[in-house]
């Protein structure tokens, strides 16, 4: 009787899980819909990487809220991963064109990884889709691109500036996190991840009720500006 419990209660588990894991891949269900979705899922974020990785467990999507400057690894309904982010130095609305420093919003996903990058690694998000480039063509603009979810700069005199301003928004576009942090993200995510990155919501206020805005920092990069 002890055995036939266990099998059975071993086989919902099984069931939960691979129900769960269908939500976060399924590329028509948007957590960005009620963000509050995120607080429902099972925390891990305390576990290492190591132990996860030795599970061999799927990161299917990442979620990242403008609202709440965090980043999320999901799998399934687990939440293995949170990080507070920085954004472009004009983080509200969609990023249209090159040099609006604008971060994108809607649903990408990593179309590759860059393991020797400017900051430290990189995991390259397929902004702009061809919804943003039949746009930016229409207004006779580029949409600019190379947006990336990356670390902190390996040029010193960059990184002295943004270690002052992170988690302020200092990228030109890009998802930022400290280095440890890319460190986890690019070990523990595989190219074609889900990215799925929530509007800024902007709510209306009296004068009384308005905080100051954010200064908006943003450290040039040297060469042909993309983003």
């Amino acid at each position: 009787m002890k055995k036939t419990l266990l099998v059975l209660l071993a086989l919902s588990s099984l069931t939960l899980h691979a129900q769960a894991a269908s939500k976060a891949a399924d590329k028509n269900y948007r957590f960005c819909d009620d963000i509050t979705q995120v607080d429902k899922l099972l925390d891990r974020s305390n576990q290492t990487v190591q132990r996860l990785k030795a599970e061999g467990v799927k990161i299917e999507r990442i979620v990242v809220s403008k609202d709440r400057k965090e980043l999320y690894l999901i799998s399934g309904e687990v939440v293995l991963r949170y990080y507070p982010v920085a954004f472009g130095g004009n983080p509200v609305g969609h990023k249209q064109f090159e040099g609006d420093n604008k971060t994108p919003e809607g649903v990408y996903f990593v179309d590759y990884k860059n393991p020797q990058s400017q900051y430290l690694k990189s995991l390259h998000i397929s902004y702009p889709n061809k919804k943003d480039l039949e746009f930016a063509k229409s207004q006779g603009k580029s949409a600019g691109g190379d947006i990336m979810i990356h670390g902190f700069p390996t040029d010193k005199r960059k990184r002295y500036w943004v270690e002052m301003a992170h988690p302020g928004n200092w990228t030109q576009g890009c998802v930022a996190v400290t280095d440890q942090e890319i460190e986890e993200i690019y070990s523990l995510v595989k190219e074609n991840t889900l990215v799925e990155i929530c509007k800024m919501t902007v709510e209306e206020k009296g004068d009384d009720e308005k905080t100051p805005e954010e200064p908006k920092t943003v450290i040039s990069i040297p060469g042909k500006r993309t983003n």
